[in-house]
C-alpha cells in the first residue's frame, strides 16, 4: 500500500509502498498461494492490519508467475491497483520500497527453480522467500 493525498487521482509513480499481506508456498501442504486463489475463484481475502494509519491509499496487488523463473528475466509480474480509504485509529506504515527498484533480477524469490530434476513441481519442505519488504505486523 502507498499513502496518497487523493486515491482517485493519484499516480503510482514515485510512491513508497509497504506490504500488508503476502501468500507464497505452504511448505506443509506444498500448495502455492496462486493455487489457493484459483480454488477460491480468483479471489484473495486478507485482513488489513488494524494499525495502518487512516487516510487514502493505493493498494498494489501482485502475482509473480515462477514457472520460467529458473532463468534470469523469466519471472512474470502481474499487478493491479485499487483505491482505499482507511479509517480507524492506527498510526503505522511498514517498511517502504519503490517500484521500480524494490526487486532485483537475482533476488531469491525472483530467480528460483520451482521444479525438481524430473520437471515436477517442488513443494513440501522447499522454502520460498517472498520478495519485497517484510509484511507490516501490528
Amino acid at each position: 500500500m502507498a499513502s496518497v493525498t487523493n486515491a482517485a487521482s493519484a499516480s503510482p509513480s514515485g510512491l513508497k509502498w509497504f506490504k500488508v499481506a503476502e501468500d507464497g508456498l505452504d511448505t506443509g501442504s506444498g500448495t502455492w498461494g496462486v493455487d489457493r486463489m484459483i480454488k477460491n475463484g480468483g479471489w484473495v481475502d486478507f485482513t488489513l492490519p488494524s494499525c495502518v494509519a487512516p487516510g487514502q491509499y493505493l493498494l498494489r496487488a501482485e502475482i509473480i508467475a515462477l514457472h520460467s523463473a529458473s532463468k534470469q528475466g523469466g519471472a512474470q509480474f502481474y499487478m493491479g491497483c485499487a483505491q482505499l480509504n482507511v479509517s480507524g485509529s492506527g498510526s503505522k506504515a511498514g517498511t517502504t520500497v519503490s517500484f521500480p527498484g524494490a526487486y532485483s533480477a537475482n533476488d531469491a524469490g525472483i530467480l528460483v527453480s520451482i521444479y525438481n530434476a524430473q520437471g515436477q513441481p517442488k513443494g513440501n519442505g522447499s522454502p520460498y522467500k517472498i520478495p519485497g519488504p517484510a509484511k507490516l505486523v501490528c
